[in-house]
């Protein structure tokens, strides 16, 4: 599936604006065991996602981003969410078996019109394991 990528909608309602969520591909699975048949732990969330996605398209205002550092190396493995106006979250220790629940906190990111999802509408499995929170610019 190809990932869209972020940029300029018109009409966008409050609420509804475009929002990213990125996955850091480079995050290993530890730092003795970095790699799993050639693949980084991150790149297996990154696949998880995508099949997931495959049955499930993301809306036109919810962008997905596969990167290569989310600054969170002492803490895989991370994602990232960002829109404008709203805070930047970054999410770490996550495992490719967290790929529906990071889906899921994308949606309720991108409904959000802060960029703050309340405890009850993010899946149990993330909740904890918010590692960064960066108010919007301005």
């Amino acid at each position: 599936m190809a990932e869209r990528k972020p940029g300029k909608r018109g009409g966008a309602r409050p609420g509804k604006a475009p929002a990213t969520f990125y996955i850091c591909r480079s995050c290993v699975w530890s730092e003795s065991a970095r790699e799993r048949d050639g693949k980084r732990q991150g790149t297996f969330l990154l696949d998880a996602v995508r099949d997931l996605l495959g049955a499930r398209p993301l809306p036109e205002s919810l962008n997905l981003r596969a990167v290569y550092c989310l600054n969170g190396c002492k803490s895989p493995c991370n994602v990232g969410f960002r829109s404008a106006g709203k805070h930047h979250v970054r999410f770490s220790h996550l495992t490719p078996e967290h790929a529906a629940d990071v889906i899921a906190y994308a949606r309720a990111y991108q409904a959000s019109t802060t960029g703050e999802v309340p405890d009850d509408e993010t899946p149990a499995a993330m909740r904890g394991k918010m590692t960064v929170r960066t108010p919007p610019l301005g």
